[in-house]
């Protein structure tokens, strides 16, 4: 497989943990998020609990996360449809939906310089709850920032709750004529 895609499976609590590193070239990274739709497409949607994408995307699906035109609509695509099959949520826009400056990767050239969000983490949508915070950081001896996400994966059980009857339902004539139809059959 061309590029790199990193899976990480922690027993007990279910966590699928996939690094991603898609070529810059447009034709190899359009093979590359192929095969990696078609990798996600073989874990058990019922075992798979928290599903992370993460790292160099070397794409970005917003205008707003790059300064240029992106060099390949067709990766573009094809990485849209995981993020879209898959339910995923980019974690940095999530917690900071207004921001339009924060980059990964700036490149200068002969006077000139484009930036991008290269570098995203990706989170099951129903499991939200569990991102407690993102940054995107300055990292030493790289080209990208660092992007972070701290989250929890302890599971989580809810506590003991008690059901309460809506009293009000006691006046609804459609509800009361339904309950003891109901009644009288059981």
């Amino acid at each position: 497989m061309p590029g790199r895609l990193l899976h990480l499976r922690i027993e007990g609590l279910v966590v699928n943990l996939i690094k991603v590193y898609a070529l810059t070239s447009g034709p190899e990274r359009l093979q590359f998020y192929q095969q990696a739709s078609a990798f996600l497409g073989t874990l058990d949607s019922h075992e798979c609990l928290v599903l992370v994408l993460a790292r160099d995307f070397n794409t970005t699906l917003e205008e707003r996360d790059r300064s240029g035109t992106e060099q390949s609509p067709a990766a573009v695509d094809t990485l849209r449809e995981i993020v879209e099959h898959h339910s995923l949520v980019d974690i940095w826009h999530d917690h900071h939906p207004d921001d339009t400056s924060t980059f990964t990767f700036v490149r200068v050239e002969a006077h000139r310089s484009s930036h991008s969000r290269l570098d995203r983490i990706y989170l099951s949508c129903f499991h939200l709850s569990r991102a407690h915070s993102s940054s995107i950081q300055l990292a030493p001896f790289s080209d990208h920032h660092l992007a972070t996400m701290t989250a929890s994966l302890c599971a989580e059980r809810p506590g003991p709750a008690y059901w309460h009857f809506n009293n009000s339902l006691l006046e609804d004539e459609g509800f009361m004529t339904s309950f003891w139809e109901f009644w009288l059959a059981w």
